[in-house]
């Protein structure tokens, strides 16, 4: 009986290891969130806006140095209720919302003439769920980006080509040109190391 309860009790663990497994690959392989600060508030002074969306810090990251490297303004999407620091509290949340057509309200906007003086946007978030986090579905159908170039970029954590993400951007950017066969795609664990990558990609669209 012992034998018994201890190999369902191993069979239950095994599961449990690859459902956090599971969760981790489809949100972008980071287990902790960061805070839900917002950059400082855009003024428009540039034509590139950096627009992003990170909970783990990977698209932080990756939307500053673009930021550096572009002189774009940066932009955080950030939701109104936070989806916090745990990472199972947030994947329920964001499957939830993806299942049911969820789109969280934004604390932070852009308003109308501002968002006009833009050209470019880079676009940035992470794989949830092998779709688009539904704070950035908020954030595209609140702005008019008809005849601006959209440039997406993205953390994984197995979905190299973006999975539904990509195409999903291109679906709800009405009107703008998206460069979906050139977004920069990293997996998670690897982007604390690619500043010179993520600068680079970023360069050539200026050229």
């Amino acid at each position: 009986m012992k034998r018994k309860a201890a190999v369902i009790a191993g069979i239950i663990l095994i599961i449990a290891v690859a459902a956090i497994a599971v969760f981790i690959r489809t949100m972008g392989g980071s287990s902790t969130g960061i805070d839900n600060s917002p950059e400082s508030e855009v003024q428009g002074d540039s034509r590139v806006l950096v627009a992003y969306f990170s909970w783990s810090g990977n698209g932080q990251q990756m939307a500053r140095w673009i930021s550096e490297e572009t002189g774009g303004e940066l932009f955080r999407i950030v939701p109104s209720e936070s989806y916090g620091e745990d990472f199972n509290t947030c994947a329920d949340r964001a499957k939830d919302e993806l299942d049911n057509g969820i789109r969280p309200e934004l604390s932070e906007h852009i308003d109308a003439d501002t968002m006009a003086q833009y050209d470019v946007v880079y676009l940035g978030f992470p794989v949830w769920w092998y779709d688009l986090p539904m704070p950035v579905w908020t954030f595209l159908e609140e702005y008019d980006l008809s005849g601006k170039t959209v440039i997406p970029f993205f953390s994984h954590n197995g979905s190299s080509n973006g999975a539904n993400s990509v195409n999903r951007v291109a679906e709800l950017a009405e009107g703008a040109t998206v460069l979906t066969d050139r977004a920069l795609s990293l997996r998670g664990s690897n982007v604390a190391d690619s500043e010179t990558e993520v600068k680079d990609w970023a360069k050539e669209f200026s050229r």
